[in-house]
């Protein structure tokens, strides 16, 4: 054989030692993560079964902290409105509830109570805020079509969830506000100056104000329109009889200035205008781009954890801070073990 053909059966052979090595590489490191999860089952299971009293202390004493916290904290109950804003973005709703909350949070209730034009005991009643974005079925239908759409031309999926998300959040025109407090009375009497709360942001006023005068104008000329119609339908009807009287008969058409004037045009236009000076008439007393949808409803059942919930995730608590520990023992162990080790190299050395 040639050395020419030697050479492609070297390369070859090579070849396949290399994708040999890369597979059994591979299958080394799977089976190192395996080994190293499967090794730390085994000493999170050693580790339970030879410090289970201490687990199970810490455990039974974070159960009865819950017990204890359960008597002591109060009750709270939570309901929420349903409110359309067409001039309020994401950003401002997530503003505004955010400056309530911060109140509720630092107890600044004179503060409170003055921003919402409520009692001071109404205040401290409060216990705080939250909102979401209220999404209805057919927006949800719209924004999957819309990921699906970008998926095809961005790869990266978490960018695009991240935009959907952006884009649910800055459209929106219709939030859920949620409100949680003490004593679930009070909530009928803090639905109105809620409501005005956020209609009277000095953003959303000066557009609503700019809004009901357009309409008001939009109003008063349409009902100039009908007072012409008005007149122009006299003028017609008083050519009409006018016409009967004479026992004439002519076309549909009445001559005014030169000009031939269809009547039946002339009443439908009347018709149309009267009904968009209803529908006008309507948005100034509706205001649709900002409304309450739905208002707080009172519920019974405290939205408060009870008494066996929350002395079960007391207790997972108290069984997590009982690992911590151990934890630590562990690594102080491991610490004397190096120190000791380090003394013997010395005393070797030395």
């Amino acid at each position: 054989m040639s050395e020419v053909d030697k050479k492609p059966q070297n390369s070859n052979s090579s070849d396949e030692i290399d994708l040999r090595e890369l597979f059994s590489s591979i299958g080394r490191f799977f089976k190192n993560i395996f080994t190293g999860i499967l090794m730390m089952i085994i000493h999170f299971r050693n580790a339970t079964i030879k410090h289970f009293k201490i687990i199970l202390i810490f455990g039974i004493l974070g159960g009865f902290t819950g017990i204890a916290l359960n008597y002591y904290l109060p009750d709270y109950y939570s309901s929420y409105m349903l409110i359309n804003s067409k001039h309020s973005s994401g950003r401002l709703m997530e503003n505004s509830v955010d400056k309530l909350q911060q109140l509720c949070a630092e107890q600044n209730y004179s503060q409170l109570a003055k921003i919402l034009d409520i009692d001071s005991s109404q205040a401290k009643n409060l216990k705080g805020f939250s909102y979401e974005p209220f999404v209805s079925e057919e927006e949800i239908v719209e924004l999957e079509v819309l990921k699906e759409q970008l998926k095809g031309k961005i790869e990266d999926e978490e960018t695009i969830n991240k935009f959907v998300e952006k884009l649910k959040l800055d459209n929106k025109a219709t939030y859920k506000i949620f409100v949680h407090v003490f004593d679930n009375q009070g909530l009928v009497e803090l639905q109105e100056p809620l409501v005005n709360y956020f209609r009277e942001n000095q953003y959303v006023s000066k557009r609503l104000e700019i809004e009901q005068d357009n309409l008001k104008d939009k109003a008063n000329n349409i009902k100039e329109e009908l007072s012409k119609l008005d007149s122009l339908k006299r003028i017609l009807m008083d050519s009409y009889n006018l016409l009967s009287d004479n026992g004439k008969s002519g076309s549909n058409n009445v001559i005014l200035s030169e000009e031939k004037l269809d009547p039946i045009a002339v009443f439908e236009e009347s018709k149309i205008q009267y009904r968009e000076l209803q529908r006008v008439k309507e948005e100034i007393f509706l205001m649709p781009s900002f409304e309450l949808i739905d208002g707080f409803t009172v519920f019974s059942k405290p939205d408060s954890p009870g008494l066996i919930k929350l002395g079960f995730y007391s207790g997972l608590v108290g069984v997590g801070i009982g690992y911590i520990i151990i934890l630590l023992l562990g690594f102080n162990k491991y610490l004397n073990k190096v120190e000791s080790e380090n003394r013997r190299k010395e005393e070797l050395a030395s």
